[in-house]
């Protein structure tokens, strides 16, 4: 009987392709641009009328401004105009939520930006985004190809995607890149100054930035508990940061809602329901967060127990936890899901010290694969 060829066969010739064309000092943007085309792509066949309809109501929008409902970017521009005057939202509304929500208001209103010009900063601090995470990921996997297969599945779902694809005017690639900012650059000074911009885009980056927060903390717990001994000089600057940014936040805003009166309109009996619907579909509503890439975190929490490393384990698991049980009590589950995107740097770091190469090259082509298929679905 004919032995069949693999079926990684014709991943390799794919790979030494691909390998001379990132073969240049701008290699970074091809992987962008290219990861992008493919992700946009697979979008347009598999979302065709989900995107078709989205956009013709975004130019309408953009048109006639507060004339379609569900967008939301001519709120954002009247409430930069006027920040701090309660306004009278239905309760548990999106409208209701974004109270505390400044930073986007005030860029708007600081750059006189009408909704187009809104949308198009969106797409533009998408791809700062993005060349972000290209960067972050090149120096925890120090390979290019396994970047581009990373970035690829990564625009394919809402993380990475939502900068074009959410029309609706959440704008979350905001907090998205201003996390990713602060990750990026490291110093206490930048780590403060954006991490407050992220929490005062959404409430749901406070929570996330336990990853930021973990990434500087753990070596140093796995210090404390090998040597026995601590100091206060050991914490890390950039979670000093963190937790000095957190309690700026929460000053802040409290002092906001005792001068002007300003609040979120809670539904108490609709937040129950949620709740409850939420848990009656929770595997699609999961699914639908990460697609393809939960293949990469339950890799990488199985290697963390193969190693018995279970402070990093439950650290971990314990950010997700808060990650996922914010995304329950809430209707737009994806969105939720996706401020914990930085949970993918810890995964990548430790599938690339502890697999081999060829392997995690697999499993990130199969998770890149399933998330193309798969259509977008949010909020």
């Amino acid at each position: 009987m004919e032995q069949l060829q693999s079926l990684t066969t014709p991943f390799k010739g794919l790979e030494a392709r691909l390998k001379a064309f990132f073969d240049s000092r701008f290699w970074q943007f091809k992987v962008l641009f290219l990861s992008l085309a493919i992700s946009v792509s697979t979008l347009l066949v598999f979302n065709f009328i989900f995107v078709d309809r989205g956009f013709r109501d975004l130019y309408q929008e953009m048109r006639h401004p507060g004339s379609i409902g569900g967008f939301f970017w001519d709120d954002i521009i009247k409430q930069g105009a006027d920040p701090f005057t309660p306004k009278d939202y239905e309760a548990g509304s999106h409208e209701a939520n974004q109270t505390f929500r400044l930073t986007v208001p005030l860029i708007a209103y600081a750059l006189h930006l009408n909704v187009a010009g809104l949308y198009l900063l969106h797409v533009i601090v998408g791809l700062v985004f993005l060349w972000l995470v290209i960067q972050i990921t090149y120096q925890i996997l120090q390979n290019r190809l396994l970047v581009f297969y990373f970035l690829t599945g990564f625009t394919a779902i809402y993380a990475g995607a939502n900068f074009y694809i959410n029309y609706l005017g959440h704008a979350d690639v905001f907090p998205f890149c201003f996390l990713a900012l602060a990750f990026y650059l490291r110093n206490p000074f930048w780590m403060l100054l954006f991490t407050q911009l992220a929490f005062w885009c959404d409430e749901r980056a406070i929570i996330n930035s336990s990853y930021l927060g973990l990434w500087f903390v753990l070596p140093m717990l796995k210090e404390v508990i090998e040597t026995k001994q601590f100091r206060l000089k050991q914490i890390p600057l950039q979670a000093a940061a963190l937790v000095v940014s957190a309690g700026l936040y929460l000053i802040v805003r409290h002092w906001l809602s005792s001068t002007y009166g300003l609040k979120i309109g809670h539904d108490n009996a609709l937040s129950h329901r949620t709740t409850w619907w939420s848990l009656s579909i929770l595997g699609d509503k999961f699914t639908r967060g990460f697609e393809g890439f939960w293949l990469i975190i339950f890799a990488g929490m199985a290697v963390l127990v193969m190693l018995k490393d279970w402070l990093t384990f439950g650290l971990l698991l314990g950010c997700f936890m808060a990650t996922a049980a914010i995304s329950i009590m809430v209707a737009d589950g994806t969105r939720s899901l996706s401020f914990g995107y930085m949970i993918f740097f810890f995964m990548l770091s430790t599938l690339r010290k502890h697999i081999p190469v060829s392997q995690l090259t697999y499993l990130l082509i199969v998770s890149t694969l399933i998330s193309l298929m798969l259509p977008i679905s949010f909020p």
